[in-house]
């Protein structure tokens, strides 16, 4: 028996001497996913594609992306895996540090460092700081939005980029998509990411709600590019659409379902700002694409961040009434009303009273069939609760 001074470090080295030792034998391409939003629905969309062009894939279960998780996905390495897609979050300092000497990735991927719902991060430098050390054992390539230059400043020289996004300078830029409850995307990589004489797009129709699910797809179609490393085939473009196409969204992240003929999008994982506008986006495109009135039963924002009240509706011109029961303490009634378009709106200071919109059928009494109703809040809140209370 061997005594360890800390039993949280001793579970990363092992997890890395089991990982070192197995792609010293064989290649094992692997990339690591982080940022602050949107790195499960990314790590599952990178895992399908990864999936179709390299065979069987280690991929990160759930989110199970830190000090704990990261080490215990490591340990279902075999022999028939051909590529990793590890997912690594934090929400304490010095933590990503930590993972990424763990991981030591072909490929680093930070999605984004700004909004990040971790507490005790600092300022927004202290957290960009945090989320682009993953970059700091890559030992190929570093992949970020053209859209983040916090990110892209904190990559280091030695590592080779590919970027992502709607910038014109993206290496793989979302050109076009259609908005709906299915998006139609558009996709165009750099020259030199496809072999000579290969049509240099992607498209296709994925089950992912809004543009943040399209851009998710473009840092997919980056990461595996990063992780080929060589001019993608007309074939594996072919396999790459019809891998995005077959991933479904991720429990509690925009998934949509319909209940006795509403049309519900579950977003009851977690909250922050940035992710409240990509779901009232999402939310506003569905209604608008279907016709249909827009209700919105959004919880408190536990994780720090200024309010949001207003987005509820300011992305939405048009007329049709709308109506949003909201479940939070930290802005008055009147002033929510007075800032949005919103034409109903209830909130409460008291938790408990709060609690009970959760635990009585008040947002079912409010919906009505052709409606779309979007669930949103803090895991903390437990707003699936709302969704249980529909059926």
């Amino acid at each position: 028996m061997h005594r360890v001074a800390d039993t949280l470090t001793a579970l990363g080295r092992l997890a890395h001497h089991h990982l070192a030792r197995t792609r010293a034998s064989r290649a094992l391409p692997l990339i690591a996913i982080g940022g602050a939003v949107g790195k499960t629905t990314t790590k599952e969309l990178t895992a399908a594609v990864v999936r179709a062009l390299f065979g069987s894939t280690l991929s990160t279960p759930g989110n199970l992306n830190n000090l704990i998780g990261v080490p215990m996905t490591i340990f279902t390495l075999t022999g028939d895996h051909q590529a990793a897609v590890l997912e690594c979050g934090t929400n304490t300092r010095g933590e990503i540090p930590k993972l990424a000497q763990i991981v030591e990735p072909d490929v680093a991927m930070v999605l984004t460092s700004i909004w990040n719902t971790a507490k005790g991060l600092g300022t927004l430098d202290d957290i960009a700081d945090e989320e682009a050390a993953l970059f700091s054992t890559a030992t190929q390539y570093a992949v970020a939005s053209a859209d983040e230059p916090m990110v892209l400043s904190r990559i280091p020289k030695h590592l080779r980029r590919i970027t992502f996004g709607k910038s014109i300078d993206a290496h793989v830029r979302l050109v076009r998509r259609s908005a709906g409850a299915r998006s139609r995307v558009r996709v165009e990589l750099a020259r030199g990411m496809v072999a000579t004489g290969v049509d240099p797009f992607i498209e296709t129709e994925i089950a992912l709600l809004g543009e943040a699910a399209a851009l998710n797809c473009t840092a997919a179609i980056a990461g595996v590019a990063a992780m080929r490393a060589s001019p993608l085939e007309s074939r594996e473009l072919a396999a790459i659409a019809s891998a995005l196409a077959s991933v479904q969204p991720v429990a509690g992240r925009l998934a949509s379902t319909s209940i006795n003929g509403v049309f519900v999008i579950d977003d009851t994982y977690n909250s922050n700002p940035r992710s409240i506008r990509a779901a009232l986006a999402a939310a506003h495109e569905v209604a608008r694409g279907l016709g249909a009135r827009l209700v919105i039963a959004m919880g408190d924002m536990l994780e720090p961040g200024r309010s949001v009240g207003r987005r509820a509706s300011g992305s939405n011109s048009r007329r049709d009434a709308h109506a949003s029961r909201r479940i939070r303490r930290r802005r008055p009634r009147d002033e929510l009303r007075a800032r949005s378009r919103i034409s109903r709106c209830e909130h409460d200071r008291d938790t408990h009273v709060a609690r009970q919109y959760r635990r009585r059928k008040i947002v079912a009494g409010l919906v009505r069939p052709g409606d779309v109703l979007l669930v949103k809040g803090s895991r903390g809140i437990v707003m699936e609760r709302v969704i249980e209370r529909l059926g």
